[in-house]
């Protein structure tokens, strides 16, 4: 079972995101597209094509309230049919390499979650200046098992997850909170490309020829646009 989170200022579905959803597909008994805000009739025809539900929603909440509202609407009665739910969003090109050994990997392991990339610990936290960032997976893919996902805990997360108006609500209250969060409850995790095996905090950003070079099937977006000035102080070249 896989939320896949669309959002696009245009309404306009690219390439890149059914490239990537129709290599998904054999992989997904559902495939659920969560879509936050508008939407071309071309784009909805496309999505349609490929997938078994396509929802469309105001766009407020960024991705944390999509799947909030997505796992609502789809109701935990169907989702106890499901062996994994997988969350993720468009913020990634691929398959870059292919998905199967991943899934495979993956599979044979037993754990409550996994992910695909995962950020470091960062002290003090730089979007309050204080505490700390935990480490934690990227919330552009996340797979929860029946343990997890059926559990009272993980109602109980979703529940009394507080409104997100910025993209810092959205890091503090889901992404950096999520693995903290579920792990000290007692649930079991792994990463697919884990932090341990590269040499900065942030691989998806600073290492992603590293994580290509690993078989990782994901290619976060965000090195093509983000602030020259910093990409350039870090040799970054998407």
């Amino acid at each position: 079972m896989i939320f896949y989170l669309f959002w696009d200022p245009r309404g306009i579905v690219d390439e890149y995101v059914t490239y990537k959803l129709e290599r998904l597909r054999p992989f997904a008994e559902h495939l659920f597209v969560v879509v936050n805000g508008d939407l071309t009739p071309e784009g909805r025809e496309t999505l349609e094509s490929i997938a078994d539900t396509v929802w469309q929603r105001e766009n407020v909440g960024f991705d944390v309230w999509g799947y909030k509202s997505a796992l609502e609407q789809f109701g935990r009665e169907r989702l106890a049919q499901y062996d994994e739910l997988i969350l993720m969003n468009y913020t990634w090109f691929g398959p870059v390499n292919p998905f199967e050994p991943v899934f495979e990997r993956m599979d044979a392991l037993e754990v409550d979650f996994w992910g695909m990339t995962e950020h470091g610990k960062q002290r003090p936290n730089p979007f309050t200046g204080k505490d700390v960032l935990h480490q934690h997976i990227q919330s552009h893919w996340i797979a929860v098992r029946p343990s997890m996902f059926l559990s009272d805990a993980w109602s109980e997360y979703w529940a009394t997850m507080p409104p997100v108006v910025s993209y810092t609500d959205s890091i503090l209250s889901h992404e950096s909170r999520f693995t903290h969060h579920f792990s000290t409850l007692g649930f079991t995790y792994e990463v697919a490309f884990p932090l341990r095996n590269y040499s900065t905090w942030h691989p998806a950003f600073y290492d992603a020829e590293a994580l290509l070079d690993d078989g990782c099937p994901a290619l976060k977006r965000r090195p093509f646009f983000h602030d020259p000035l910093l990409l350039d102080r870090h040799a970054i070249i998407a």
